[in-house]
């Protein structure tokens, strides 16, 4: 799988100007228990600066905001996009609803302790990786479906985690399309792991059928990979140290072609 990643990335990213894009969680770091503890190895930081001079751009689209993405990274040569691009004062005005949505969920969920609320400014997240008791998941959706309907909030799913979200808040793929449209990108890889990804691959697969321009998606798969994200992805990598390995071996190969 990785051998074929790395072939393929090559051939879209000699299509100039071009760019290499990736998630954070589950792609750049390990998906652990509490989400303030997820590390990006220095490896992979290594890395990504070398690709940042070799590119047109390195950069990071993230469902946490921009702030958080940048000291969890900590390359700052990188393009930073968080909360899926809404900008602050965008957000204010989609959901001003926010902290009562966020007041109505706490109380919701206080039969569930063992679920646990991470604020990302612009939204928030319920996760429920703790929790060892069975139907947790229908549980959760059942107390905060009803609250997102009526707070005009939409839920996102991902590994083990229901995001709230203001309604207008755009996907991946809207963001990533307005970031090479913005850039005037040709080549685009995309590397990530989980539901919102999907977005971004169907994304990729427009502009390769639409205008003829190259680019590639690549699914990093665990143990709770959803075959949605295996079936729109172009490519395979296994878990996160495997992508260690790709942006190695896509700089090295960079090197040897004397950079794009």
């Amino acid at each position: 799988m990785l051998a074929d990643a790395v072939r393929s990335a090559m051939e879209v990213l000699t299509s100039r100007p071009s760019a290499l894009v990736t998630d954070i969680d589950g792609t750049l770091s390990r998906i652990v228990a509490r989400p303030e503890d997820a590390v990006v190895s220095e490896g992979a930081r290594q890395s990504l600066r070398q690709l940042a001079d070799q590119l047109a751009l390195v950069g990071v689209i993230t469902a946490r905001e921009e702030t958080v993405a940048r000291r969890m990274v900590g390359v700052d040569s990188l393009s930073y996009i968080g909360n899926y691009a809404l900008a602050q004062d965008e957000a204010q005005a989609a959901w001003p609803r926010l902290d009562q949505a966020k007041s109505r969920v706490r109380q919701a969920i206080e039969s569930l302790p063992c679920v646990t609320m991470e604020e990302k400014g612009l939204t928030f997240a319920l996760h429920y990786r703790n929790c060892e008791e069975p139907g947790v998941r229908e549980r959760l959706l059942g107390l905060v479906g009803p609250i997102a309907t009526e707070e005009d909030a939409k839920l996102l799913e991902g590994k083990q985690v229901v995001e709230l979200a203001p309604r207008s808040l755009p996907d991946k793929g809207a963001a990533i399309a307005r970031l090479a449209e913005d850039q005037g990108l040709r080549g685009l890889v995309f590397v990530g792991d989980d539901l919102s990804d999907v977005a971004v691959f169907r994304e990729i697969a427009r502009r390769r059928r639409e205008e003829g321009l190259p680019g590639l998606s690549i699914a990093v798969i665990d143990g709770e990979t959803e075959p949605a994200v295996r079936e729109a992805a172009d490519v395979e990598v296994s878990g996160v140290g495997e992508v260690e390995e790709l942006l190695a071996s896509l700089s090295l190969e960079l090197r040897k072609d004397g950079g794009l």
